[in-house]
């Protein structure tokens, strides 16, 4: 994560996929949904023509992390969707997923990711 918010969108996906892989050979599903979330942002801010690819890993990382009810990582994870959808120009999707992190959020005194949801609810 602190390599995509430098820039380094080279390291940022070495270091995911390597978080990824690490989570799949010792079977910890939480990181592994964390780390498809990561992913798919990283890939989304480095590369617009690989849009597709990112809604889907960040999918399907929200997926993995919702069934095990990891809910502080489910609502970062659509932050990430509706971040990914602000900047494909999908406004409908966008507000639908940033309101829901932005409620879960609040629900949960989250308040640093709350800020966050919120500068990208600003530019929608």
């Amino acid at each position: 994560m602190v390599y995509l918010d430098s820039g380094e969108f080279e390291n940022a996906e070495r270091c995911a996929e390597k978080s990824l892989y690490l989570a799949q050979e010792n079977k910890e599903r939480g990181f592994e949904g964390m780390a498809w979330t990561i992913l798919g942002r990283i890939i989304g801010k480095r590369e617009p023509t690989e849009l597709g690819k990112a809604e889907e890993h960040i999918l399907k990382g929200i997926r993995i992390l919702d069934e095990l009810k990891l809910r502080p990582n489910v609502s970062k994870g659509y932050l990430f969707l509706g971040e990914l959808y602000a900047d494909m120009g999908q406004k409908e999707k966008a507000l639908e997923n940033l309101n829901k992190a932005e409620k879960m959020f609040q629900e949960m005194g989250m308040d640093y990711w709350l800020a966050k949801t919120q500068e990208v609810l600003e530019r929608v």
